[in-house]
């Protein structure tokens, strides 16, 4: 008997055998219920997706004579004899593009159908048509005869012009999801008795990329090849890697081994893993550590902010891959440098003098790798110097702020203050979060008001504030009382500056438990053009 392939012998022949697709399965189903069949349809989407496959089904119900809600019952004459019917005309456009072919199909139509009820005419790829043969087309799309459906399938909708589309109903078909694919393999592999592991099966899936018809056809070679089919024979025949050599290259990553890596990733590529996948490969293994991290399952060496980082590079590398030296390699780089990306499973120990500059930080800072541990037992220690600040505190720092506040001081803090927060990306992981979307927005020589838009960040760089100061004396070289405010409450205390200055109130140091105005003046010009400078020229009506 004559070999028959899996997708065609497994082709299916009722909707509830068609893979994925479910919206546009009962919107079909429900038209033939209710007898409001139009006169033409676009099927669109991916390659092996079921455009054509649908369109079949679609011809051969609407001709059944026992349709059952909505299929075909495959057992009347119609139904029987689909294959040879000969009101089912399925033309390819690839090879029958020009514009006689379309003038002989509009010919032909004009006959009434032999002994169906509908005469069907299924175009495959017709976004290959000709400009002639769309034109042609135009006028019996938007009145053909009463029995004639057309049922138009492509893969590239972009190519079709807008006046074939406007004349149909569409319905775009999506990439089938590997849940399905892997369903409908383990069937088709239990009728045919192939040996397959599962997770070979789901290999095949994956490679498959949402198309049934790709996926039939690679479970077709490898069962020719292979009687039990692994994991590893999928990934030899296809060019893939399986799941436990992506963990080994993760291992090389966790334990810092910078010539196994390579090495590795040498065999790889002389073995002709393909690298597109095995970057994907990489994206899909490290989401997993990712969540698995964030729901404190994973007992790895990797830190969150690693594998984030990473997943984004890997992301990029394949983006570029086409334009660079080459993908494996610039994918190999990408590896090795991982543990020092910014914000990673790095910390900055520094013996630095108080007295110390800016200028001369980087010539005496040492970075080191450390242990994820030691990320967490620094956090656990900050969770524990929480302490609850009263507004007693944030405002006697404000006052205190206030006293000697100059546009120069804030401009020096915002100078360089996106460089800090990088430097805080390595030196304090957990207020680097706190402090990145905020920014200074007042300072004197020695006191600096913060803000973010977000209370709960500001309450957090309150209960943390001394080891935001000691940070920022270490990477500015001086030393800073700091408080952190949201934004309303800054916009409010900028408010009741400005009205203080105009009353003629000087601001005076106070000790951080009270807060006291006073010190009238009767010239208070100096103090109203400071503010202005500081605050902008904005008027504040003052009772």
């Amino acid at each position: 008997m004559e070999y028959k392939v899996l997708y065609r012998k497994y082709r299916p022949t009722n909707f509830e055998l068609l893979v994925g697709q479910d919206w546009t399965k009962k919107l079909l189903k429900n038209a033939i219920v209710k007898n409001k069949i139009s006169h033409s349809y676009i099927f669109t989407g991916p390659r092996g997706t079921g455009k054509t496959s649908t369109a079949r089904i679609f011809a051969k119900a609407i001709n059944c004579e026992h349709p059952i809600d909505g299929n075909p019952c495959n057992k009347c004459a119609m139904c029987l004899n689909f294959n040879n019917n000969p009101d089912i005309v399925e033309i390819d456009a690839a090879s029958n593009n020009g514009v006689e072919e379309v003038r002989e199909l509009i010919n032909n139509m004009r006959l009434a159908p032999s002994n169906s009820k509908y005469k069907v005419y299924i175009i495959d790829e017709f976004h290959m048509l000709s400009n002639s043969a769309f034109n042609a087309l135009l006028l019996t799309l938007e009145e053909p005869p009463s029995n004639v459906v057309f049922i138009l399938a492509t893969t590239d909708i972009q190519s079709v012009p807008i006046t074939i589309i406007s004349r149909c109903q569409r319905f775009d078909f999506k990439p089938i999801s590997v849940e399905d694919i892997v369903e409908r393999l383990s069937f088709i592999c239990s009728q045919e008795n192939i040996k397959i592991s599962t997770v070979a099966i789901k290999e095949i899936a994956l490679l498959a990329n949402g198309g049934m018809r790709d996926a039939l056809g690679m479970l077709d070679q490898v069962s020719s090849q292979v009687d039990n089919i692994t994991e590893d024979d999928v990934a030899n025949i296809f060019g893939t890697i399986s799941r436990e050599k992506i963990a080994k290259l993760i291992k090389f990553i966790e334990d810092d081994d910078s010539s196994g890596l390579v090495n590795y990733m040498s065999e790889l590529r002389k073995n002709g893993s393909n690298f597109n996948i095995v970057a994907l490969k990489l994206i899909e293994y490290l989401k997993e550590i990712a969540i698995d991290i964030r729901e404190n399952k994973y007992d790895g060496k990797l830190s969150f902010d690693m594998v984030y980082k990473l997943i984004f590079e890997i992301n990029r590398c394949i983006s570029e891959s086409k334009n660079v030296f080459g993908g494996y390699d610039l994918l190999t780089v990408i590896l090795l440098g991982c543990n020092y990306f910014p914000g990673n499973k790095i910390t900055i120990n520094s013996k630095l003098n108080a007295d110390n500059k800016h200028d001369n930080i980087e010539k005496k800072v040492s970075i080191d790798v450390v242990k994820s541990d030691d990320l967490i037992e620094n956090s656990e220690k900050m969770q524990e110097s929480n302490k609850e600040i009263d507004d007693g505190f944030i405002a006697n720092r404000v006052n205190n702020c206030f006293v000697a506040v100059k546009k120069k001081y804030l401009n020096n803090l915002l100078a360089k203050w996106s460089d800090f927060v990088i430097y805080e990306s390595n030196a304090n992981k957990v207020l680097m979060a706190y402090i990145a979307d905020t920014v200074p927005v007042a300072a004197s020589d020695c006191y600096c008001i913060v803000s973010n838009k977000t209370e709960m960040t500001n309450d957090l760089l309150n209960k943390n504030i001394e080891s935001l100061e000691k940070d920022l004396s270490i990477f500015y070289g001086v030393s800073y009382k700091i408080v952190a405010l949201s934004e309303n409450k800054w916009n409010e205390y900028k408010r009741q500056y400005m009205e203080n200055i105009n009353k003629g109130y000087v601001y005076t140091m106070v000790e951080e438990k009270q807060l006291e105005l006073d010190n009238k003046i009767e010239n208070n010009d100096e103090l109203i053009n400071l503010a202005n400078e500081i605050f902008g020229n904005k008027k504040y009506e003052v009772e």
